[in-house]
């Protein structure tokens, strides 16, 4: 039987070694036929999204060589689309992959995006020895393209070396240029992680926008990515790209694998016994127009060694740093609709075909339409009014499932560790102790602030506003965080509406008899002049002010009410009940 190509992404590769291939070779139709000059297509991580843009490039890619024969008995060679292979082989292309560009700094990321362009001008240094250089610069150019090859040359010459490229091949085929840029975003994202993302997107943005805006010699441009990417929009600098997101019908079967795919390859592989438990594991992608997708991976790596069972393969390759940020958001919420999505019901949110990585931890709308794009959710249904489109979310299959129960598992374990003293916390406070709730309190306050006090310094280079929203989140947070292991007593409401106002936190008993709470904080930092005490006083005036307390009690129809004011300053806390 023909081999799998687990972790093969080179089209020519899977061809030439007969390996068993689902053909997607229609996609250079769809590709065609769009007539954008700037495609963007997201789609989840390891979706085949590498391997189809391979498969572009060896398509339309004018060489010496003729791959043609990558192309025989497959769709795109059928008699009715004769008039696609007229575009065969007769452009030259430029084929870069930013898989690879996620550096821990900046300047390690930086130094790896020169490595790729540099890889790209020496695939074609043969340009070295023709005439496309201008006469009056030749020597010039011929040396900033080899300063390109020998990664020597300065930042703003690599952001424009892609263009220059392009026109240099463009002179000598005398065709246009087609760029293809896959996984567009990886860097993006890699940047928002580890704090170099202001650098990253800065280059990314000069980059695309050199390359592919006002570009002659530019036949077509293919991005691929997670998803689209939309501070002050990166693709505000040339005219914004045809998008295919996973939610849109144009290309919904090219990535991923379609049930009937699926049907014949396990038939191939004589597994048909186990098509109900693979359905099960890793269908469940609504791509589109409600297309049935399949995740490649996931099948790939069971169909090789079904022996080994089923197994979560697609969960073993994700970093789980960025679904934890996102969740962490309204932690409280996350953890009930987790639980709800785990028992097989829907959550309904609003989703953003547009990511803007900096709100994802802070906007509730960013963050579960990352999820969305990034595979971890699919969409089951949809209402629409006048002004919003609200989703029914569910999770896809028993693959994802498993990634997030682990989640519900080590839910703030890293943050807050759970234990006899938290438990006792809770315990305090639903029998109305507040002296020794508030010790307890405290006691685990000058703990695990020492503990998470570098987050707080991260902040120190951000305006002073934006320092102390932060600030005053982080304490929310921490307070939240504690305050979620008593949801067996309480619902735990955050910035909820009640009164005149806002509360931070607000505790409702589920047992009616018992007393529930309006928690108010107040912030301010070492340096500031105000006094814990001034800090103290704010919380309780906004409390009587916004009348919380009366609030509570019509709204839940709570008979007792208890307010308690907080007050920070640098690690120094104090409350009182009111």
């Amino acid at each position: 039987m023909k081999k799998l190509s687990i972790g093969i992404d080179d089209f020519k590769k899977i061809i030439d070694d007969d390996m068993y291939y689902v053909d997607k070779s229609l996609l250079i139709k769809e590709i065609i036929d769009v007539g954008s000059e700037v495609t963007l297509i997201t789609r989840p991580r390891r979706f085949g999204k590498t391997i189809n843009m391979s498969m572009l490039k060896y398509f339309f890619e004018k060489t010496e060589i003729d791959y043609s024969y990558l192309f025989e008995n497959l769709q795109i060679e059928k008699k009715e689309n004769a008039e696609y292979i007229e575009e065969q082989n007769k452009y030259p292309v430029i084929f870069i992959s930013l898989k690879d560009a996620k550096g821990s700094t900046w300047e390690k990321t930086y130094e790896v995006l020169k490595k790729i362009i540099s890889n790209e001008y020496e695939k074609h240094s043969y340009l070295l020895d023709s005439d496309v250089f201008n006469k009056t610069s030749r020597e010039l150019r011929i040396k900033r393209f080899k300063r390109i090859i020998n990664l020597k040359e300065s930042e703003v010459n690599y952001i424009s070396a892609i263009k220059e490229l392009s026109e240099y091949l463009s002179k000598y085929y005398g065709e246009n240029c087609i760029i293809l840029i896959d996984e567009y975003d990886t860097p993006l994202q890699q940047g928002y992680l580890e704090g170099y993302f202001d650098e990253i997107l800065g280059f990314m943005k000069a980059f695309l926008g050199s390359s592919l805006k006002g570009n002659l010699a530019l036949k077509r441009g293919v991005l691929t990515g997670i998803m689209k990417i939309a501070k002050e929009s990166i693709f505000s600098d040339f005219n914004n790209p045809l998008v295919a997101t996973l939610l849109m019908p144009r290309f919904e079967d090219k990535f991923g694998f379609t049930k009937s795919e699926v049907k014949k390859m396990v038939s191939y592989y004589n597994l048909e016994d186990k098509n109900e438990e693979i359905e099960k594991w890793y269908n469940g992608y609504l791509f589109g127009n409600d297309q049935e997708i399949y995740n490649p991976w996931s099948i790939l790596n069971y169909v090789s060694l079904p022996e080994y069972g089923f197994k979560p393969y697609w969960n073993n390759t994700a970093s789980k740093e960025m679904i934890k940020r996102v969740l962490q958001l309204d932690s409280v919420n996350s953890k009930k609709s987790i639980e709800k999505l785990l028992e097989n019901k829907k959550v309904v949110k609003e989703i953003s075909e547009n990511i803007v990585y900096e709100n994802i931890e802070k906007d509730k709308t960013t963050a579960w339409s990352f999820l969305l794009h990034s595979g971890y959710l699919k969409i089951v249904g949809k209402t629409q009014d006048t002004k919003h489109t609200q989703y029914e979310l569910a999770i896809p299959n028993l693959e994802v499932a498993l990634i997030y129960e682990e989640i519900l598992k080590t839910y703030f374990e890293e943050d807050i560790k759970q234990s006899d003293e938290v438990k006792e916390l809770i315990n305090y406070l639903y029998k109305d102790d507040f002296e020794n709730f508030a010790i307890f309190l405290e006691e685990l306050y000058f703990k695990y602030v020492s503990f998470m006090d570098p987050r707080i310094k991260e902040y120190k280079d951000l305006p002073m506003i934006e320092q102390k929203e932060r600030q005053e989140n982080f304490h929310h947070g921490f307070i939240l965080g504690l305050l979620m292991y008593g949801t067996d007593y309480y619902d735990v409401k955050s910035n909820r509406e009640y009164g005149l106002g806002r509360p931070d936190l607000v505790l409702i008993p589920k047992d009616k008899s018992k007393k529930a709470y309006v928690f108010e904080f107040k912030w301010a930092g070492t340096k500031s002049s105000k006094t814990i005490d001034d800090l103290l006083d704010e919380a309780k005036n906004q409390i009587t002010e916004k009348k919380y307390v009366k609030g509570v009690k019509v709204s839940e129809n709570i008979k007792d009410v208890i307010s308690m004011a907080f007050g920070f300053k640098g690690k120094e806390m104090k409350m009182e009940r009111i």
